[in-house]
């Protein structure tokens, strides 16, 4: 194999790595938070300082087998980045929670066949709402950053009470809501 095509697969590879690295450190992480800039200007840091180290690295084994010495660092610098964005979102997206909400009549009694209910899951940075009809009862919030939630479920004709929630990594959580009829 020519140096310059074993240079992009070894940066290519790196790549792969430093993002499970980068997605490791998320999940270990004290704060966990994905939306906080933070995050994404140490991930972006570990990416561009091991980089540099494989230029070094690279540059040592291969310097004398490679016409021109700017082709170490700029060879596979596209695929590296790439696969380091890809590979990091794809190992944090994995380890998301999900959470299932169901909608139960508190008394006996059947729920209004196409009653729409809103699910809200809140928190200090905003909402996820959805909407969904008797017909399944059951709405599937996904992708949701570990954290703090107040699970709501409204409606025109039922009220249920809020369920406050905290959710980690990896896990599927279901929230149950008994819904009872609004006095009229």
């Amino acid at each position: 194999m020519k140096p310059l095509t074993l240079i992009y697969w070894i940066r290519m590879g790196l790549g792969l790595v430093i993002g499970i690295l980068c997605g490791v450190y998320v999940y270990t992480s004290v704060t966990r938070e994905l939306a906080d800039i933070y995050t994404l200007l140490t991930g972006l840091s570990f990416a561009m300082l091991f980089y540099i180290v494989s230029y070094y690295v690279l540059k040592l084994k291969f310097l004398s087998r490679v016409e021109k010495q700017s082709k170490l660092m700029t060879q596979g610098i596209g695929i590296y980045f790439f696969a380091w964005i890809v590979s990091w979102t794809l190992f944090v997206t994995m380890l998301m929670p999900s959470v299932s909400v169901s909608i139960y009549l508190n008394e006996s009694g059947e729920l209004a066949e196409g009653e729409t209910f809103w699910v809200a899951a809140m928190t200090d940075g905003g909402s996820v709402v959805q909407n969904v009809t008797t017909d399944t009862g059951t709405v599937r919030l996904s992708l949701l950053p570990p954290g703090g939630y107040t699970f709501t479920v409204t409606s025109d004709n039922y009220s249920a009470e809020n369920r406050v929630l905290t959710i980690g990594w990896a896990l599927s959580f279901d929230v149950r809501f008994n819904v009872t009829r609004v006095s009229e």
